[in-house]
Formats: C-alpha cells, structure tokens, sequence
C-alpha cells in the first residue's frame, strides 16, 4: 500500500520548489591568471518560509584541473545537495556536470545539467528535461562554478561584465549582467570583513541579487542577498574551517 500525500506536503512541496529556485542561484572569479584556493564553510540560507544550514566547499581532484563546487544542507524533513563538477584548463573554466538532490518527507527532486563539450549540448534530466546547443567560444556556466568566476573578475579589477548561464527550466542559454556598485563589511565568526560588492539585476526575472565578496579571504562570497517580488533571501558564511 502506497503511502498517501497529505495536502499540507503538497502544499510545502510547492514553497520548497519556488525557493529552490532561488538556492540555486544564491547556492549560486588580470583573468587567466587568478586562481581560487579551496575553501570549506558553513552557510546559513534564510528567508521568510525556509531557514537551512549547510556547508559548502570549494574541492580540487587532481593536477588536471578537476573540480567540484557542492553545498550539502538539511532542514527539517529533508535535505538538500548541489554539486557542480568543472575543469580549469589554462584557467578557464569547463563546466562538466550540474546535479541537484533534494529530499523533503515523501518528495523528492532530482535535476541534472550535463555540459557535453565535445558535441557542443547541454541537456537537462529531471524536472525540467531539454536540450540546448552550447554557444561556440562562449563559457557558459552553471549556478555554483559560476560564483567562481565572479570573484575572478573581481579580483582582475572589472567593474562590469557579463557571463552565460542557462535558464534551468526552459534551456535558454542567457547573458547575466554584474556590476560593482559598492564597498561594505560583514562580520563572520566574529571578525568583520570589508567587502565589495557585486549586484546582479535579471529584468526578466524583476529580481536583484547582491554580492558580497572579502578580499581577505581570496575574495570569497560571504554573503548573498536577493531580492524579488516575494522578499528577501539571504546566504551567509557563518564560519570557515
């Protein structure tokens, strides 16, 4: 006998999907020269319906390149994992593969972006299945890496620039644009960090999201902040190991 779906997991099953959507892109850098060190923190996502605390570590495999970005959470009935896998080859970044995992009391999603290089396709399995051309000469990134190449961009001393990201349900292969528009400080751990930060606005989506980036700290993001029509979210390291 099949256990039955309650209308209240419906329900948080929808919320849970909205704000993924968000997570995704919050739990979310001259160019061919910078390279980031690993890192491993703990992270608090927040907004006005979920709060989850997590960590999320920057992993090196190999002297090839190989690396994977991955925010590991969970929250109450569930859990949730993000893993990016990537290449820096020259110091240019290779998206490989894009998975999301999440597990709330009898739902679960799962999503997977494969970025197959030699044919030039991106495609999608999971809730939103797709295929879509990858772009000639043109990176295009996923939600993690992508972070990665902010703060390389930063650190090389850019105040505007553009980067590929595909659109996660229809394929659609879109430029995000970022600026640097201010300086700030956030406190981790007990110790304030100044910081510089990098605002996103997508116009199709009306939302604006907020970077903060501390150049102590190899220009790591420490804070995140988006904003839309439904609110604020927030990303915040709490600690680093």
């Amino acid at each position: 006998m099949k256990p039955k779906v309650t209308l209240v997991q419906i329900i948080w099953s929808s919320l849970m999907y909205k704000y993924l959507g968000i997570l995704f892109i919050l739990i979310s850098s001259d160019l061919a020269a910078q390279e980031i060190p690993d890192y491993k923190g703990e992270y608090v996502f927040t907004n006005s319906r979920v709060s989850m605390q997590g960590i999320r570590e920057l992993i090196t495999h190999n002297d090839e390149g190989e690396r994977t970005i991955q925010f590991n959470a969970k929250f109450p009935l569930g859990r949730i994992k993000i893993i990016s896998d990537f290449s820096e080859t020259d110091n240019r970044i290779i998206s490989t593969k894009y998975y999301v995992d999440v597990k709330w009391t009898l739902i679960s999603d799962k999503r997977t972006l494969n970025f197959d290089q030699a044919s030039g396709i991106l495609t999608s399995k999971g809730k939103f299945e797709w295929s879509q051309g990858l772009i000639e000469n043109e990176n295009v990134f996923d939600p993690l890496n992508v972070q990665i190449q902010i703060r390389k961009n930063v650190i090389a001393g850019l105040m505007e620039f553009s980067l590929m990201l595909p659109d996660l349900k229809t394929g659609a292969i879109e430029a995000n644009n970022y600026k640097v528009i201010d300086n700030g400080n956030f406190e981790v751990d007990g110790t304030n960090y100044s910081c510089i930060i990098v605002e996103r606005i997508r116009l199709q989506d009306d939302r604006t999201t907020r970077y903060f980036l501390a150049p102590d700290l190899d220009y790591l993001i420490i804070k995140v902040e988006d904003q839309d029509q439904d609110g604020d979210t927030m990303l915040e390291l709490k600690k680093l190991y």
